[in-house]
């Protein structure tokens, strides 16, 4: 038998004792209720009874009065004789009251004597009274012997006699049936509680039996179960739990097996991501290391970009407050004063164009910078960007030219924005170019792709330097050759602002002399079909 069996056979015990006991105390708070109840109708026909006996007392002595004192003493007996009819009624509903307890027939029989008891002492009043009535007819013709003969024969000698011997007998009578429902209780409450005291034992024997039989079924698998948790605990991932019982435990001796295998697979699983976590650890380790130096070489390059931007900065100012003072002495000619303010005017260029450099950079470091798209030509662009860089070739007495063009090609582009990136192209081309050579700028397609580059006749790049060039504050080694100014983010500008268009930007050597920096763009009929 299976564990959930015997304790559902306990259960079911246990269920049938307090079902028992529970129907035990019914039966005895309803014998007691039926007993009370019939002690209690007794109780009141034995007042009932009581009550009338002293009511006929008074009933004879107000008769006896209005024989003795006259008709004045009429309202006294009328009283009595209503007292009397009240008793006899209070009789008659205390007889109704107690045949309404009785709940079975041969208790309705066993009580019909009082029923006819009852009828007959009523009669035997009615008798009484009657003979009362003759007593006032003799009284009222002046036969007052004949009366007093009447009360003597009929009415005193009765109600001293016959109606209290009935009354007596009737007391008697409740007193015995009184007697007769203790004998019944206590034979009853006897024969309950020797059932109780049966079924008790045997109850008590089956839980006590049942018990002991779940105790064994419990106590030893559960012991096992206790003993394989406590070897897991300890790292014994191979003990097992063996047990040849075919119940509930057998199920779960199963599981645990199963669960310890489990576990065992997954230690061995946690070991082996254990060791790979280790040489990830490691990696990132050595990899937060080199970004660790790399943030100490950028804090560097940082310090670095300061002090220039502080060295570039302060030139320009000095220099413009010593113009100021030279235009200020004195009363200059005309012509020192148009040197001063030109020699002014380019310095200003100067600061205006390292600021422009400086807010550029800074909102690219933060990613602030909008861009508004809209489709426009190519070559209108690349004008736009030779023409306000002019100013800048004149001064080194250098020419921009365009040589290719691709007219009618259409690309993405916000136009301001990409002109800035140009402008920067050509800008660096004019510093590293020599003096009174050629900027080439050409436009072409290639696979869908529009081709920009802008290409110098300096002094050239170091391909060492190739790799950083578009590098935050880097400046090459030629830039101090070239004395040209600048702060090392121009390049990284750009790349930001063609990378945004969705192009790519490259610098390197040209095929003589010189640097070529290419730009690559999609055209938009292409960006536009791959975005539908």
């Amino acid at each position: 038998m299976t564990v959930r069996r015997r304790i559902l056979l306990f259960q079911l015990v246990t269920f049938v004792f307090v079902g028992v006991v529970v129907g035990l105390m019914l039966t005895t708070l309803k014998l007691t209720d039926e007993f009370v109840n019939r002690i209690d109708g007794v109780h009141s026909r034995f007042e009932a009874i009581s009550e009338l006996d002293g009511l006929g007392n008074n009933y004879a002595e107000q008769l006896a009065e209005v024989l003795l004192l006259g008709p004045e003493q009429m309202p006294d007996f009328q009283l009595a004789r209503q007292k009397m009819a009240e008793g006899f009624r209070v009789l008659a509903e205390v007889t109704r009251k107690e045949f309404a307890t009785l709940g079975s027939l041969g208790a309705v029989q066993q009580e019909l004597p009082e029923i006819e008891f009852a009828a007959r002492l009523q009669e035997f009043y009615q008798a009484i009274d009657q003979a009362a009535e003759r007593v006032f007819q003799a009284q009222a013709a002046g036969r007052q012997d004949r009366a007093v003969d009447i009360f003597r024969r009929s009415i005193e000698y009765r109600l001293s006699n016959d109606f209290e011997t009935m009354i007596g007998d009737a007391r008697q009578e409740e007193r015995g049936e009184v007697a007769e429902e203790l004998v019944r209780v206590r034979s009853t409450q006897h024969t309950v509680l020797l059932v109780a005291g049966v079924f008790s034992v045997l109850a008590v024997v089956a839980g006590l039996g049942l018990g002991l039989t779940l105790h064994h079924s419990i106590v030893r698998p559960v012991r096992l179960l206790v003993a394989g948790a406590e070897a897991i605990a300890r790292g014994q991932l191979d003990h097992r739990i063996e047990t040849g019982r075919r119940d509930e435990f057998l199920v779960l001796s199963q599981s645990f097996n199963k669960m310890a295998e489990a576990i065992e697979l997954q230690r061995a699983s946690l070991t082996s991501a254990q060791v790979r976590l280790e040489r990830e650890v490691d990696q990132r380790t050595r990899e937060l290391r080199q970004a660790n130096d790399q943030l100490l070489e950028l804090d560097g390059k940082r310090s670095q970009f300061l002090a220039d931007a502080s060295h570039e900065l302060r030139t320009p100012l000095t220099i413009l407050r010593g113009e100021a003072e030279v235009a200020l002495r004195a009363r200059p000619k005309l012509a020192s004063l148009r040197d001063a303010l030109n020699r002014i005017q380019l310095y200003a260029a100067d600061m205006a164009r390292l600021l422009e450099d400086l807010i550029d950079f800074t909102r690219s470091e933060i990613d602030d910078v909008t861009y508004d798209f809209e489709t426009v030509e190519a070559e209108t662009v690349v004008i736009a960007a030779v023409h306000e860089t002019e100013i800048l070739a004149q001064q080194k007495e250098m020419e921009v030219q365009l040589l290719s063009r691709a007219s009618k090609q259409l690309i993405r582009a916000d136009p301001r924005r990409l002109k800035q990136a140009l402008m920067i192209g050509i800008d660096n081309a004019i510093k590293y170019a020599d003096p009174g050579g050629m900027i080439d700028i050409d436009i072409c397609c290639s696979d869908d792709i529009l081709v920009l580059t802008i290409r110098d006749h300096g002094c050239g790049i170091d391909p060492a330097e190739l790799p950083f060039v578009f590098d935050r504050y880097y400046r090459g080694r030629n830039n101090a050759s070239r004395a040209a100014k600048g702060l090392g983010i121009g390049l990284p500008i750009a790349r930001t602002i063609v990378e945004r268009h969705g192009g790519t930007i490259a610098l390197g050597a040209a095929p003589k002399r010189g640097a070529v920096l290419t730009i690559r763009l999609p055209i938009a009929e292409r960006k536009i079909a791959c975005e539908s």
